[in-house]
């Protein structure tokens, strides 16, 4: 008996560790995540002044994990990163339109393309959970610089302004992910 505890235990602690993000500090400003496209499972970005991080952490449950939400009969593509702002929960979403995409693979076809954040094309949207606000982007891009269809990775880059009901303005820069494997929800999925 002891040797199947031993073994279970063994396998949840290889278990819970192979999901928790890599974060290598950007030699520029160590704040950030180094862009890389390695599947680190984590975001990172300015906030104003801020620093907001998404960092993919296993303990018993599964934090800051990243979603993508398929939409086939709408034609959008959601990519939302949970994170924090100096231990305040806010995440940051994507909406793209004309996406085409209905299973992880179709995300090949978006590689290399920059999309406007200007409320047609695509939006940005920073959900300050503090606070309730909601802030959408009036300018900015989202840029899908690296898909790797057979280690299911996204790397990019992104960055841009919005405003919430209130007329408060915010400004989202050096934004970077890297993430292995997003849960992808949706119509369509492939198998996960």
């Amino acid at each position: 008996m002891k040797k199947y505890t031993y073994i279970v235990s063994l396998l949840l602690m290889f278990g819970l560790s192979s999901c928790e993000g890599i974060f290598v500090p950007d030699p520029i400003d160590p704040r950030l995540p180094k862009y890389t496209e390695e599947g680190n499972d984590v975001a990172g970005a300015f906030v104003d002044d801020l620093f907001w991080k998404s960092v993919v952490e296993c303990h018993f449950s599964v934090t800051d994990e990243p979603q993508l939400m398929l939409l086939p009969q709408k034609d959008s593509l959601i990519l939302r990163f949970y994170g924090s702002t100096l231990d305040k929960s806010a995440s940051i979403e994507f909406y793209l339109k004309g996406s085409k995409v209905t299973q992880f693979s179709d995300l090949a076809a978006w590689e290399g393309k920059k999309i406007l954040l200007n409320g047609i094309s695509g939006c940005g949207i920073y959900n300050d959970d503090e606070t309730s606000s909601v802030f959408r982007s009036q300018s900015g891009q989202f840029y899908l610089k690296h898909v790797d269809i057979t280690r299911k990775i996204i790397s990019g880059t992104f960055g841009f302004t919005a405003i919430d009901n209130t007329g408060k303005i915010i400004k989202i820069k050096s934004g970077r992910f890297d993430y292995c494997d997003p849960k992808i929800r949706g119509e369509s999925r492939e198998d996960e």
